[in-house]
């Protein structure tokens, strides 16, 4: 039975040995005079008197030793247990923590994010602003603006161009009707003329031909003074 003992308590001891090696420095401070487990392991084995029976090497040990150990292995594990429980709430602490940044910097990424939307629409209302133009209140493409302004001045001109045909047009009809009214003018100051010589002409018949008829007034008259006497 002793020896059963002493291997439970021996595996008990190397499983605590090892966690004790793994604590953290969370842990309550140790006093100077205290040994690690597998220190006093191997004091209880070095004080321990060995025996022999039915072929097997056996120790013995004091009960009082087995108790220290004992003692100090629950105080490991104690100590195991609160260093577990500190570091699930340092754990936490980091974790909140943690969310806490990861919260803040989300808010950072919306906000970035939100930037770069006004960033981009700033980008794109320069854009609107380079490609197009206000005309009578109107938003215009420049492209449109300038190949509509290319069709009015095109039309314009072309509309010029017929307004010119039609003046060259009227101005040779304007001129051909001047030509003949100047001719008829002519004609009509030529006929006038003609008019007037042969005015001039017939009263000088007339006045020749009434002189005539007053001569031969004045020798009936004579003729009638000599027939008379």
């Amino acid at each position: 039975m002793k020896a059963l003992s002493l291997s439970l308590i021996f595996s008990a001891v190397v499983m605590s040995s090892g966690m004790a090696q793994t604590q953290t420095g969370t842990s309550p401070a140790k006093p100077k005079t205290a040994y690690t487990i597998q220190q006093q392991f191997n004091s209880l084995k070095f004080r321990s008197s060995p025996y022999k029976e039915f072929g097997h090497d056996y120790r013995v040990v004091r009960e009082s030793g087995l108790d220290a150990l004992l003692k100090s292995v629950q105080d490991t594990l104690k100590a195991r247990e609160l260093s577990i429980k500190n570091a699930g709430k340092e754990t936490a602490v980091k974790l909140e923590k943690t969310q806490q940044e990861l919260a803040a910097q989300q808010a950072q990424v919306q906000a970035l994010r939100q930037d770069n939307a006004r960033k981009e629409q700033q980008i794109q209302q320069i854009d609107h602003d380079i490609s197009h133009l206000s005309v009578l209140g109107l938003d215009m493409d420049k492209q449109v603006y300038v190949l509509v302004s290319i069709a009015i001045i095109l039309g314009l001109g072309a509309l010029a161009a017929v307004f010119a045909f039609m003046y060259k047009n009227s101005n040779s009809v304007t001129q051909e009707k001047i030509r003949a009214y100047e001719e008829i003018d002519q004609e009509l100051k030529d006929h006038k003329a003609a008019a007037r010589e042969r005015e001039v002409k017939l009263k000088r018949e007339m006045q020749s031909e009434a002189n005539k008829v007053e001569e031969l007034k004045q020798e009936l008259a004579e003729l009638r003074k000599r027939t008379a006497v």
